[in-house]
């Protein structure tokens, strides 16, 4: 039998709950105050999504905006607007190590060890084409940079522009011993590396082929890869009278 409990004093009594047969007061009554407080935790937990849905997606301001050095003023989305693209040094704060354009767009650049001596916009060919933000690593101690091409694209805005996953212009030597090679840009708002090759069978004379490999540039990558051959067997000395930019480290000297 279920009893009602009443406290009087330090004394407790059990009382006999008026009950119809088969009713249970008390479990009942339980289980309706279980039951109001799993809804009121549903309620509140609800209405905490709520909250944080309604700021999930809202834009978030340019917290690096005015940070770092101010490297190139580029038009990356072909608007004919030119806007400044920056970059941050190490750092550990959510601006370091960035190359930043307005907007709040970022990219990072943290292992790239850039310089913002020497950077440069490349100006692509063709009506609308976007520019590209071409900067450097640091020199290497024995002759030579490593040259790293950015532009609009990506998930984040903005993006380095690669060619399977790599640079899209090779490291370029000065030291002298070098092979020729040079980049530039192509009529259709493209970039081209210009490559040579040690000719076959070698002769009293150096001489090298050369070879033009051409990209698209979409979205920030480098794609569609067409590869030709300019020139086969050019002695050196009369291709460093000819194309000097095969050998004094320049690229893009045309797009500028």
């Amino acid at each position: 039998m279920d009893h009602d409990l009443h406290l009087t004093g330090p004394v407790v009594t059990l009382v006999p709950a008026r009950t119809e047969p088969g009713d249970w007061p008390v479990r009942r009554t339980r289980m309706r105050a279980l039951g109001t407080l799993l809804t009121v935790a549903v309620l509140v937990a609800a209405s905490g999504c709520g909250r944080q849905s309604d700021t999930a997606g809202a834009p978030e301001a340019d917290t690096c905006a005015g940070k770092g050095t101010t490297v190139a003023h580029a038009d990356l989305d072909g608007n004919g607007s030119l806007e400044p693209v920056r970059l941050t040094g190490q750092g550990s704060g959510p601006c370091a190590n960035s190359l930043l354009a307005p907007g709040g767009t970022a990219y990072d650049v943290s292992g790239l060890d850039l310089v913002t001596d020497g950077a440069t916009v490349v100006h692509l060919r063709g009506e609308g084409a976007p520019d590209l933000v071409l900067l450097s690593e640091q020199p290497h101690p024995r002759g030579g940079y490593q040259p790293h091409l950015f532009g609009g694209g990506g998930p984040d805005g903005l993006v380095e522009v690669t060619a399977d996953g790599q640079p899209v212009v090779p490291f370029v030597a000065t030291d002298g011993g070098a092979a020729p090679m040079t980049a530039t840009c192509t009529k259709e708002a493209g970039v081209a590396v210009i490559t040579g090759t040690a000719s076959e069978p070698p002769g009293v004379v150096l001489a090298w082929d050369l070879h033009r490999t051409a990209y698209d540039i979409v979205d920030g990558l480098a794609v569609h890869p067409q590869t030709s051959v300019l020139q086969k067997d050019v002695a050196d000395p009369l291709l460093r009278k000819e194309m000097p930019e095969l050998f004094d480290g320049s690229v893009f000297a045309d797009c500028s």
